[in-house]
């Protein structure tokens, strides 16, 4: 499937029918602050990747605007100077967090000490809600005004945490049809500009080039494993990954394994995992077993794969745009778990569930994410013509309902013009 791209800023139409019309993408207004200061949060790859295209847009409003804050390395490409990197922040859960609370308070007082002394024109957050609510508190503490693009998932779980997103920011800006929904009917002013992917992830290479370039057999049965670009997600999904692997290929000896690394992953951790399991008390990979690790191209490993095995997040979206067959992984800690059980509002996890309205991935959470379950899901896409089937329909109402492209141009004209509401800083 190839994905047309455009960065433009004018001329093209904005989100399709489907995805709700936003309007063509709007000209810059007639006047900005100076040289505006720009504080930009965000946390896993998704969010780094998604805040350098809107940095990116935004330069076309402000050439001479400075760009600091919490990210990676797509972010660093853009010319943000990161004060602290995304990767020593990137947890999930009550428990994770526990654990990095002294990074957190640092990065926390790092931030603090910005928004006195530099006095930042905007705070744009991206996602990563339980780190940027706490900078929220901070700007709003220091009177900077707050830009909150990519809503955390609060129509999800715990959607208390509305009032306090209200309280928290000037302009909510939102990339599903369905969350504008949700926040208008509970009174939150809010901009839907569509998903950013619909212009950011490149055509899909060919499949027969991008297998033989990773020294992978065209011909084989190919299976993606996306652990989640976390820490802490990797330690907890990677090895039944691993063992799920293994047990496809005992059924399916052709069978090869691509796993295609996020650029906030720790990749010495990977490499423990996949081929020192025998010290971290974890089984090896066996020598037979082809897998192969890549840096990045996620999209693009999605796009060769037969199937795919995907932490639940970001990367399902891609999935779908892929239109590769996936089954949804995640395994929080029990503490965490037994919490989102009571607050989760939704019926499924997976985002691209979500925007089909069904479950056209299957999805394996916490004690039913076991190896052997996973393995059976895998076997049962690969195996089953009618299943496959389902899921491609499934795929193109996900698809239809993402938008067109311009995603971050709009974004970037919200945050324009909540700095030149707000004035110089």
């Amino acid at each position: 499937m190839q994905l047309k791209s455009n960065n433009g800023w004018g001329g093209e139409s904005g989100l399709d029918d489907q995805g709700g019309a936003a309007g063509p993408t709007p000209s810059p207004p007639a006047t900005m602050p100076p040289s505006p200061r720009i504080l930009v949060v965000a946390g896993e790859a998704s969010g780094d990747d998604h805040a350098a295209r809107l940095v990116a847009a935004i330069r076309e409003f402000c050439p001479d605007a400075e760009f600091l804050g919490v990210g990676g390395e797509e972010m660093r490409a853009q010319g943000v100077r990161i004060l602290t990197p995304a990767s020593e922040l990137a947890v999930v859960g009550l428990m994770e967090v526990a654990g990095h609370l002294p990074a957190i308070w640092q990065a926390l007082r790092g931030i603090g000490r910005v928004l006195k002394t530099a006095r930042p024109d905007l705070v744009i957050l991206v996602d990563f809600p339980d780190f940027n609510f706490w900078v929220a508190r901070l700007a709003r503490y220091y009177r900077a005004p707050v830009l909150y693009y990519i809503s955390p998932q609060v129509w999800a779980w715990r959607t208390y945490r509305v009032r306090t997103l209200a309280r928290l920011t000037d302009r909510l800006v939102v990339i599903f049809p369905f969350e504008a929904d949700f926040y208008r009917g509970q009174g939150v002013t809010v901009d839907y500009v569509g998903h950013p992917f619909r212009e950011t992830l490149p055509p899909l290479a060919d499949r027969r080039t991008f297998l033989q370039g990773h020294n992978l057999d065209p011909e084989a049965l190919t299976i993606a494993l996306l652990p989640g670009s976390r820490a802490g997600e990797i330690e907890r999904h990677l090895p039944a990954m691993l063992e799920a692997a293994s047990l496809i290929h005992r059924s399916i000896p052709q069978a090869q394994f691509i796993l295609p690394l996020a650029s906030t992953a720790p990749e010495g951790l990977v490499q423990s995992i996949c081929f020192e399991g025998v010290e971290a008390g974890l089984k090896p990979v066996p020598a037979a077993l082809r897998l192969r690790i890549i840096p990045g191209q996620a999209y693009q490993a999605l796009g060769a794969a037969h199937v795919a095995v995907v932490a639940s997040g970001t990367a399902t979206v891609e999935a779908a745009l892929a239109g590769t067959p996936t089954v949804i992984v995640y395994r929080v800690s029990p503490l965490t778990f037994a919490l989102a059980r009571r607050l989760v509002r939704v019926e499924h996890v997976g985002m691209a569930n979500l925007l089909a309205g069904e479950r056209v991935f299957p999805e394996l959470l916490q004690d039913d994410f076991t190896p052997e379950r996973l393995a059976h899901e895998v076997l049962s896409l690969i195996r089953d013509p009618k299943r496959l089937e389902t899921v491609r329909r499934g795929l193109a109402a996900v698809i239809r309902r993402l938008g067109g492209p311009g995603a971050s141009a709009r974004a970037a004209r919200v945050a324009v013009e909540l700095m030149t509401s707000a004035g110089p800083g």
